[in-house]
């Protein structure tokens, strides 16, 4: 065999070796970690100081849970700390939705998962509000990982604006899967369409909430609340 023939050959086979190499990688099952996060800004034509009111006395956390392909199981309230020292009539202010008291509230709620996918059946979760007369930030957030679901958070805030109250939703996951390497970005793809599928459930939730309870004159509450 001559040397260019020698050469050429090996070449050939080279780069079959690192063809075959790469299909095997390529279609063969590999743990991958796949993220996701969406967000959606919108607003709502109702006035803060109601929207506040129906999203704490009318229990937010159901509603919204039960749009995000998720069932509410329980919550309970850890800590609440309530400062009522910038509203001269607390008692008075809340019954007629102006409360002035700023609300800080930790609570553990769990939930049951509805995606088998999932390979879990329950999540418990970390939620912190801080709820202020100007605004509002609550932050939910996984205490642990369940089953494929190795994080999940979810953040809402609010506040005044012209139109009457603007919200802003974020949703951001990770899911552990085992596939092919070949089909790591179809996951990513998959799990960015549930977290925004899960967004948009949320802001249908919170549409449908307020749009209930808007045009009360009095909101009573369904729980305990500091508001």
């Amino acid at each position: 065999m001559k040397p260019k023939t020698k050469l050429l050959t090996a070449t050939i086979v080279g780069v079959g070796i690192v063809v075959v190499a790469a299909l095997a990688w390529a279609l063969s099952p590999i743990d991958y970690l796949a993220s996701a996060s969406q967000s959606r800004t919108f607003s709502i034509d109702c006035d803060y100081a109601k929207f506040r009111q129906i999203m704490v006395r009318k229990n937010a956390t159901a509603a919204i849970v039960g749009q995000s392909g998720m069932t509410l199981l329980d919550e309970k309230i850890q800590d609440i700390d309530i400062d009522t020292s910038q509203d001269e009539r607390p008692l008075l202010n809340a019954i007629r939705g102006q409360s002035e008291s700023s609300v800080v509230a930790i609570k553990e709620i769990t939930v049951r998962l509805e995606d088998p996918a999932l390979e879990a059946d329950e999540l418990v979760l970390r939620q912190q509000a801080d709820i202020q007369p100007d605004g509002m930030n609550v932050v939910t957030e996984s205490k642990f990982p369940a089953g494929n679901l190795k994080h999940y958070i979810t953040t809402l805030d609010a506040i005044p604006s012209d139109n009457g109250t603007e919200v802003s939703l974020t949703v951001a996951l990770d899911v552990q899967v085992r596939l092919p390497g070949l089909f790591s970005g179809r996951a990513d793809s998959e799990v960015n369409a549930a977290a925004g599928d899960a967004i948009d459930g949320q802001v249908a939730a919170i549409q449908k909430l307020i749009a209930t309870h808007a045009d009360k004159r009095l909101i009573l509450p369904e729980f305990s609340s500091g508001d």
